[in-house]
């Protein structure tokens, strides 16, 4: 069997990327949760990176974290 065209594999690529942004578009929140865990295998196996400067919304989750000071404070409270 011969090997696939680049043209293929470049239109498999697209399919399977546009079916995980369907999944991530989806109203069913499992549909979504299931997309999520593909894009992110996608991403990964694609060698895809991105970094706080060039990603708004990674800069966002990074600003809502704690601290390693508050942190330390939430680990030394007892609960009531």
């Amino acid at each position: 069997m011969a090997r696939a065209s680049e043209d293929l594999l470049a239109t498999l690529h697209g399919l399977v990327g546009s079916k995980i942004k369907d999944m991530l578009n989806s109203g069913d929140p499992r549909e979504i949760r299931d997309g999520i865990n593909l894009a992110l295998k996608f991403l990964k196996d694609n060698n895809i990176t991105a970094t706080l400067d060039a990603a708004t919304p990674l800069a966002d989750i990074q600003a809502a974290l704690p601290s390693a000071a508050e942190l330390e404070r939430l680990m030394t409270l007892t609960p009531d």
